[in-house]
């Protein structure tokens, strides 16, 4: 009854701070278009932190994204891939509820290989094509472990692995062609971030959010702990090495995510649990949602912050009133007791 009385206590003060500066304006905002994509190949099974695996923290982590509330009114499409490509799961004509999605999410299953840059690309294609003739804000959330290795030879974004790093891409690589797609609709295009073509609006771009999910340092050969498969060409770091997907595809997918203005997350075995499957609303990262976090966020109100970190939620680069209603959906989540 306590926690009840709190939370209901805070509900109100949210819708108090909401009018504040305007925000009670029945203005219509834009709309968001938000497509997950999630890898659920065979690498996927692989551990990631103690005692769950890299598909487990990835259907956490979108389960989590979830549950926030968005700054504008949003539609999601969920397509999951593996072998031959990308599978839609919903589209957004299907019109899916944030629950419907997570169900869908926790019902996936392992598959085979990567095709991880001809499912990107599709998946680029589906957002800017869907309304084409209208504005809207268009996001990708991708949750992958990399490892590219099954993209069709007749796919727009098939090639080699670039033979630089970010943002030194190989021309016709597999990962300058992503880029290319995400920053310009088309594979083919190396213009600057942000230009879509005609026939899309002017002012079109697309928002890349990358969870990234690998095994960080791979032992020496001679120890014990299994090797990712494609760890053939290494990097030494110390007593350890990095894997040659992980050492090219860290930058690559952070510069991606920078580039878009989006968010970029890793993932690895070391990654502390608070970290790894965040709660939503839990804007301190100690794994409990309570005063603390609506503190912060009333400290950060208002305020411009990197895009996804710290109380910024709903992942518009701004602390507003769906972070702050966020924290109160969620309030005593994970928490043991909390405190006044």
């Amino acid at each position: 009854m306590r926690l009840e009385l709190k939370r209901r206590s805070l509900s109100q003060a949210a819708v108090a701070l909401a009018c504040v500066g305007g925000l009670c304006s029945s203005a219509a905002m834009a709309d968001e278009h938000v497509l997950i994509l999630l890898d659920r190949t065979g690498s996927m099974g692989s551990t990631s932190v103690p005692g769950l695996t890299r598909l487990q923290v990835a259907k956490a982590r979108i389960d989590g994204y979830l549950q926030i509330i968005p700054s504008v009114t949003t539609k999601y499409a969920f397509w999951t891939f593996e072998n031959a490509g990308p599978t839609q799961v919903f589209s957004f004509a299907d019109n899916k509820t944030p629950a419907q999605i997570s169900a869908a999410v926790n019902a996936v299953t392992l598959g085979g290989n990567t095709p991880l840059a001809g499912s990107v690309c599709a998946a680029v294609d589906a957002l800017i094509n869907y309304l084409p003739n209208q504005l809207h804000t268009k996001r990708i959330y991708l949750v992958t472990d990399g490892d590219e290795n099954a993209t069709a030879s007749l796919d727009q974004c098939y090639g080699p692995w670039s033979a630089g790093v970010w943002p030194n891409l190989t021309v016709g690589s597999w990962q300058e062609k992503v880029r290319n797609k995400a920053c310009t609709g088309s594979a083919t295009s190396a213009g600057p971030c942000g230009i879509f073509p005609a026939p899309y609006p002017p002012g079109l771009t697309l928002i890349a959010d990358i969870d990234f999910l690998f095994e960080d340092y791979v032992p020496l050969q001679g120890e014990a702990q299994a090797r990712e498969p494609d760890d053939a060409a290494k990097t030494v770091m110390g007593p350890y090495q990095v894997g040659a997907s992980a050492a090219a595809e860290v930058p690559f997918f952070n510069g991606l995510a920078q580039a878009t203005h989006g968010r970029y997350a890793s993932i690895t075995q070391k990654t502390p649990p608070a970290q790894a499957t965040p709660l939503p609303g839990d804007a301190n990262l100690d794994g409990c949602v309570n005063v603390a976090d609506r503190t912060k966020v009333l400290a950060e109100y208002g305020t411009k912050v990197p895009t996804g970190t710290g109380s910024d939620f709903n992942r518009n680069g701004t602390v507003d009133t769906g972070d702050y209603q966020t924290v109160l959906n969620n309030f005593g989540r994970g928490c043991t007791t909390l405190r006044e």
